[in-house]
């Protein structure tokens, strides 16, 4: 392989002399752009680094493996990562392959030939497709993983991904209750079956995968300790949905112990002798398979985190409260912890972050009399005494003014529930069908014990 300079309509031309895979000479031309007069010497600066260029992209080109579709590669990537994945993971990295592998199998394009100009025409055909920034920077990165596990198989020479702008969300603001919206919570829970879920959540922060994977033998009632060590997960794999019970937790911090609440405690307990209520009434028709965790229905079979869910927003509906969703009690927590005056130190290791940047960067905006407090103590100690007092007129004001606006924005909040009361109740979801699905078979079952009892008396 070796090149030249050639001469064409006064303009310096670099022709790239190589074999193919077929061992057919080829000739190769690339126009400088420079004219023949005065740039002779530049010229060749550019045939060196143009030669060079084609070298090692050459070189790749003689890889089968690199001779492949992207769509292929990616495919394939998935299948190779399944082993470091959790379910869950892979659940919904294979979501987002299918749809990458589709777009890119259509456009034929090959994995040495994908360039950034490729990968953002997706992006925006897909926000053509109405995918939010969200879901297009979650795309965004198992794309590049995938193309940097390329680079270090050495079968392309650089990630075309790192040269796109990267999708970015926008800061998500987490909507939550505040210590008076949620004692009118749990007021409206009163008598609902999953009170005891709703409640437990709130007061101690939990992720919905932790609350419905908490387990009977973590309970420590002498101590009055709790144990957060599995987690239960719901997502599709395969198109369909499966349910995933892992002691593996998100990361090590949220690996903890905690403190029995005496109110949670009293919650347990009840909940606990209403199980054994129900093994003891329904007998043989009551499931011992789940019998280790909290979250089960009547017959003992453990609850769906997405039925948990879609039931949390239909009470907020059915009550008028304020929609949010079930994982938003997790703000409440922090919400409430906050205006006590507990520090985010202790909010990250009750909530079990990594990090306390990530309490932080979450949870900062949750209490904005914070700068003004901050601001009273700056002035306390440097400032006058009509300096304080006037501080002072500033932070109350400021106060009742962010009372005011979480008042109206309650107000609100109320009139778009009330405007979309008739069209969520036209709208069955698959949450509501597993629903009256598992209120059939409870009936079901009252109907075989009640035939069983009559059967014993009438052989009596």
């Amino acid at each position: 392989m070796n090149a030249t300079l050639a001469e064409k309509k006064g303009k310096y031309y670099i022709i790239i002399d190589y074999k193919d895979s077929s061992n057919k000479r080829v000739l190769k031309w690339i126009s400088t752009g420079l004219d023949v007069k005065g740039n002779k010497r530049k010229a060749e600066e550019i045939m060196r680094e143009k030669l060079e260029e084609f070298q090692n992209d050459y070189s790749y080109r003689q890889n089968p493996e690199s001779d492949v579709l992207f769509a292929d590669f990616i495919e394939d990537w998935l299948e190779r990562s399944k082993a470091n994945l959790q379910a869950s993971s892979y659940g919904s990295y294979q979501l987002q392959v299918k749809a990458i592998s589709k777009y890119f199998r259509e456009k034929g394009i090959k994995l040495l030939d994908l360039k950034p100009i490729d990968i953002s025409n997706y992006y925006k055909w897909m926000e053509k497709q109405g995918k939010s920034v969200q879901v297009r920077e979650h795309f965004h990165v198992n794309i590049r993983k995938c193309l940097q596990t390329a680079v270090k198989a050495d079968l392309i020479p650089s990630n075309p991904a790192d040269k796109v702008e990267r999708p970015r969300s926008p800061k998500h603001i987490a909507k939550f209750y505040d210590g008076k919206m949620l004692k009118e919570l749990f007021d409206k829970l009163k008598g609902d079956r999953f009170e005891y879920i709703y409640k437990i959540t709130a007061m101690y922060g939990f992720r919905r995968s932790e609350i419905m994977g908490l387990k009977w033998k973590n309970i420590d009632f002498d101590k009055n300790m709790i144990l957060v060590s599995h987690a239960m997960v719901q997502t599709r794999i395969n198109g369909k949905s499966v349910i995933i019970e892992k002691d593996r937790m998100k990361n090590q911090s949220s690996l903890r112990s905690l403190p029995l609440l005496p109110v949670v405690k009293d919650i347990l307990l009840q909940e606990k002798a209403k199980q054994e209520e129900n093994k003891k009434n329904f007998g043989k028709l009551y499931s011992t398979k789940y019998e280790d965790l909290v979250c089960v229905d009547e017959l003992g079979v453990r609850l769906k985190p997405d039925t948990i869910s879609g039931h949390f927003k239909r009470v907020l509906t059915n009550n008028n409260l304020p929609i949010i969703n079930f994982h938003e009690l997790r703000h409440s927590c922090a919400s409430l912890l906050l205006s006590m005056g507990v520090s985010m130190k202790e909010i990250q290791a009750w909530l079990g972050h990594s990090t306390y940047e990530t309490t932080a960067n979450i949870y900062s905006h949750l209490d904005p009399t914070a700068k003004f407090n901050t601001a009273s103590a700056i002035v306390g100690m440097f400032g006058t005494k009509e300096n304080i007092e006037e501080q002072e007129r500033i932070r109350q004001n400021a106060i009742n003014k962010i009372d005011e606006e979480r008042n109206l924005e309650k107000a609100n909040l109320t009139k778009e529930i009330e405007k979309g009361m008739n069209s969520y109740q036209k709208e069955e979801s698959i949450e509501e069908i597993d629903e009256e699905i598992a209120m059939l078979e409870l009936k079901l079952a009252e109907k075989r014990k009640a035939r069983l009892l009559k059967n014993e008396q009438d052989e009596m």
